[in-house]
């Protein structure tokens, strides 16, 4: 089945104006209107248009639907309840599903939304594989991804590259010079490329066997991945450890006390989303714009709704490191 990129490539022109095309819209000459028109009738590519472009009130059910990856981790969990809250202001329900992780579920679930005939979809995919987001995009309601920028699908997402650079010098400027990483390392993990870029530039190198891989999952399997790195390494060979989130990091500071060492006082831990988790723990976390993450969702989703203008938006905030009782060390004075 062909794509809307399909026809934008073998047309020699961006999807923004074959949108436009489709849409309409005055702001494309004829002769790219007839180039386009021909490209997509050679190729057979049907249009589906969003519900906000068709007969008003025909299809309109004021229903959203969001895709997580998990509920496990808090901050999807706080998340739903920001854009659940968001959607509420703009007068529609919110479908919630979970992928748990799987991409061909999240593709299931995707045939769910069409059966639901909703307005927009909000997701936050769990692959970033070419053709799975691909079909993701090729749907008949405007999507929008969250946490994650994702290409060629309007986005709105933290700075995570500048997220994992700022621990990088937080830890560096703590004096470390021997420090840990655990989680996904893959390129689509931009905390973990702009934390090891960041030491490479501080002069601190992350030494290959400091990464503990794994990928996202439950915090029993986490905290087990911890243990077998442990137990390969009597001597802990870093003095600081970068977690890729909160739920990894609680679990690293479980294990770490468990195995007898004192947290900051000998090894310190920093995780990243800033969730009520690291809070109540205690842990020093990068803190992600959850409020401005879920507005700017929505504020995209009715642009998207209402067909105005259908360019692609990547929307980045930033990050704020904040710090707590996990990676600073605290000098008691007696008087």
């Amino acid at each position: 089945m062909a794509t809307i990129r399909d026809v934008a490539q073998l047309a020699g022109v961006s999807i923004a104006t074959i949108s436009r095309v489709l849409n309409n819209s005055d702001k494309v000459s004829p002769d790219t209107t007839a180039h386009v028109r021909a490209v997509i009738k050679e190729l057979g590519y049907v249009y589906s248009p969003p519900l906000g472009n068709r007969r008003a009130g025909a299809d309109r059910q004021l229903l959203f639907a969001i895709i997580l990856p998990t509920l496990a981790n808090p901050y999807f969990s706080e998340l739903l309840d920001i854009v659940e809250q968001e959607a509420q202001y703009l007068g529609r329900a919110l479908l919630v599903f979970n992928s748990r992780g799987d991409a061909q579920r999240e593709l299931s679930l995707l045939n769910a939304c069409r059966q639901y005939k909703i307005d927009g979809l909000f997701i936050i995919p769990c692959s970033r594989g070419t053709e799975h987001l691909m079909t993701i995009s090729n749907q008949p309601f405007p999507i929008v991804a969250l946490t994650q920028l994702v290409p060629g699908m309007t986005s709105v997402a933290v700075d995570h590259i500048e997220g994992g650079a700022q621990i990088a010098e937080h830890l560096v400027s703590m004096g470390h010079t021997n420090i840990g990483y655990l989680g996904a390392i893959d390129e689509t993990e931009q905390k973990f490329g702009g934390f090891r870029d960041k030491l490479a530039e501080l002069g601190v190198p992350l030494s290959p066997d400091n990464i503990i891989q794994t990928p996202a999952l439950t915090a029993v399997e986490l905290a087990d991945r911890f243990k077998e790195y442990l137990d390969h390494h009597p001597t802990l060979p870093f003095s600081a450890i970068f977690a890729f989130n909160d739920v990894a990091a609680q679990q690293v500071m479980d294990v770490l006390l468990q195995r007898g060492y004192q947290i900051p006082e000998q090894i310190q831990v920093v995780g990243f989303d800033n969730t009520l988790l690291a809070q109540v723990m205690n842990i020093s976390s990068v803190a992600q714009p959850m409020r401005e993450i879920g507005r700017l969702g929505c504020q995209e989703m009715i642009r998207l709704i209402e067909g105005k203008e259908m360019d692609t938006h990547h929307l980045t905030l930033s990050p704020r490191l904040v710090l707590r009782n996990s990676s600073v060390k605290v000098n008691k004075r007696k008087f």
